[in-house]
């Protein structure tokens, strides 16, 4: 069984940039389907890519193709005066609908250049990627390290960040590919902030030993962890990389969340969201009350878009992604893999895959499309 206080502590940090996403994106309208495309999306995103320029350009923010026209109401916020000042780390709040090729055609648009306050951490917690692990390794959430293993329990033990301690495998072949793959998924745009950026995040990827948890988790600023069970899993390097891609889109989804934070997008209502959130962790939270404010849809679909985005980017083939989903899915894989369902996950990522990328050639153990859930 999987110690409740271990899975309430690791979704702490999730459910609070959850909450304050969902509370402030209560307007996001379900996207259109082929046969519904009238219908509005919106969201709050940073700018990861300037797709084309112009007096009339596309921008990359929250996992879509952003297309401005002549119809387009523009706003400035900050420093901003102009389009030609818009580009990558700049963020917008946007609202338009798709078209046929997949792009989004705004209707409105705010372009905003906040002054970030960098994220408190610990000095003496160096955020450097850990090349070489002394026999007996240990990584707490905050990505300190430790060899005294005797003095610390793995997993539900606390540790400076409150999440536990976990091994780190002596496998300088993962730990290597499980570092090459996760650097490369992170968007160029934060690879390419000046290190004394407050927007910068430090990632360090790292295969760890647990057991329970199927999928990337992390506790301190840009911090990835993922089992070595689910690498393990992994057919390829694509559906690795899908894994990883997730876990650096929930660190960005944070940046996203002290954004708002420091902007005030939200109301009284969103702020005693988050504060009930950090208090309480899972355990606050029924199941009726998170499918009320459908924070995990909401969260989930727009990791969903973003590592695809990434994944592409990097090179990998983002139509491994719903696989690695339905991979890790099941506590135990049947020996018959076709028996394995698609969990919702892999479902939406197909149906963007299907509204905003090519087919993949030849691209072995792809999700088979499904009929369409309203995939924003």
């Amino acid at each position: 069984m999987v110690p409740t206080r271990l899975l309430i502590r690791a979704c702490r940090f999730l459910f609070a940039a959850a909450l304050v996403l969902a509370t402030y994106m209560s307007t996001v309208a379900q996207a259109p389907t082929q046969q519904n495309a009238s219908r509005k999306i919106s969201g709050f995103g940073v700018i990861d890519c300037v797709i084309t320029t112009g007096a009339e350009p596309v921008f990359r923010a929250d996992g879509y193709a952003l297309r401005l026209n002549s119809g387009t109401s523009v706003r400035f916020s900050g420093s901003l005066t102009s389009l030609s000042e818009v580009g990558t780390n700049i963020w917008v709040h946007y609202e338009g609908t798709r078209n046929q090729q997949g792009e989004i055609v705004l209707n409105a648009a705010e372009f905003i250049k906040p002054k970030l306050h960098k994220p408190k951490r610990n000095p003496k917690i160096s955020v450097a990627q850990v090349t070489a692990f002394p026999r007996g390794s240990m990584i707490d959430f905050d990505g300190s390290f430790q060899t005294d293993s005797y003095a610390h329990v793995p997993e539900d033990s606390g540790g400076p960040c409150g999440s536990g301690w976990y091994p780190v495998p002596e496998d300088a072949a993962l730990q290597e590919r499980v570092r090459r793959i996760g650097a490369s998924v992170v968007p160029q745009y934060q690879r390419d902030l000046p290190d004394d950026d407050p927007a910068k995040i430090p990632f360090r990827f790292y295969a760890i030993q647990e057991e329970h948890i199927r999928s990337g988790m992390g506790c301190d600023d840009g911090l990835v962890l993922v089992p070595a069970s689910a690498v393990a899993r992994m057919q390829n390097d694509s559906q690795l990389a899908a894994v990883l891609a997730d876990g650096v889109v929930v660190n960005l989804q944070q940046q996203n969340v002290r954004l708002q934070l420091e902007l005030r997008l939200m109301d009284a209502a969103a702020g005693a969201a988050l504060s009930s959130a950090e208090a309480w962790g899972l355990a606050g939270f029924t199941g009726e009350k998170i499918a009320k404010l459908s924070v995990l849809r909401k969260m989930e679909e727009q990791r969903g878009r973003l590592s695809l985005a990434y994944m592409a980017d990097a090179g990998f083939d983002p139509w491994q992604a719903p696989e690695a989903w339905r991979l890790l899915a099941p506590a135990k894989l049947p020996k018959n893999l076709s028996k394995l369902k698609n969990p919702e996950r892999s479902k939406y990522q197909s149906e963007i895959l299907q509204l905003q990328y090519k087919p993949a050639i030849n691209s072995a153990n792809s999700l088979a499309p499904e009929p369409p859930a309203s995939a924003q």
